[in-house]
């Protein structure tokens, strides 16, 4: 299990509450975007990933980007499915993902989102960026599922992972951690999503949880070496994908 390098103690050490936390934070406010933090530092998503993970003890867990906002009754409607339906081992629940103009109010039901979605003023997460990092999801089939069924939440459809899905997800603590290899920008949520569907997973879509970003994603938001990191994180896609035949070598899925 991933831990804080042992450099960095110090800087925790002192932070005995929350309050702490957040004002250590607030001294970096608007210093940085993205991953754009210094020449020396890379950026370590997926070891901090796994360090948050290490610090559940839940049965389910989910990991997602610090700027994505989940549906608002999530926890409740979740754990209520939980109680009604008893879930596969080799089973995780996808979250549709979204991005909403920044000016509006953040939708708190999926009727809400799928009104503002028809407008236009919300759209798949990652749209103008990377269409089909997200179109597995098969948002025209979800959107039309609104007003159907029972109220509550359930399992709309489960699909096999395809490249170049990125889901959110959420999953038993079981599932296999994320490669911290993978620092910076690019490949580094794929590559996980990529050992779940060789590992034998599949991926239920939740019929009216989501999640919204903020502001829609467009290429010059980014910061400058993001093409260089995701050029360099390929190239080590690569060899990861090449791991897993060793790691999974009963499993006939590949990625």
């Amino acid at each position: 299990m991933a831990s804080f390098p042992d450099q960095d103690r110090e800087q925790f050490a002192g932070l005995e509450d929350c309050a702490g936390v957040f004002a250590k934070l607030e001294t970096h406010r608007d210093k940085y975007k993205n991953y754009a933090i210094g020449t020396n530092v890379s950026y370590p998503n997926n070891l901090l990933r796994n360090v948050a993970r290490g610090g559940t003890d839940t049965t389910y867990i989910l990991v997602i980007d610090i700027d994505m906002v989940p549906s608002a009754d999530l926890p409740q409607s979740f754990l209520a499915l939980l109680k009604r339906r008893e879930p596969a081992s080799d089973e995780v629940f996808v979250l549709p993902a979204f991005e909403i103009r920044h000016a509006r109010k953040l939708p708190a039901s999926k009727s809400e989102l799928v009104q503002l979605y028809q407008v236009g003023e919300v759209r798949p997460f990652y749209e103008e960026l990377c269409p089909r990092c997200q179109a597995p999801t098969n948002y025209s089939v979800w959107v039309n599922l609104h007003g159907h069924g029972t109220g509550q939440l359930e399992v709309a459809y489960t699909l096999n992972w395809v490249d170049p899905w990125e889901p959110f997800y959420i999953g038993p603590r079981t599932v296999p951690l994320y490669d911290e290899n993978f620092r910076q920008y690019g490949f580094n949520r794929i590559s996980q999503a990529c050992e779940l569907h060789v590992a034998g997973y599949h991926f239920s879509v939740l019929s009216s949880a989501f999640v919204v970003h903020r502001g829609f994603k467009v290429a010059g938001d980014f910061h400058k070496r993001k093409d260089e990191e995701n050029r360099r994180n390929r190239l080590l896609f690569r060899s990861f994908k090449e791991g897993l035949k060793t790691k999974y070598p009963a499993s006939p899925r590949r990625c």
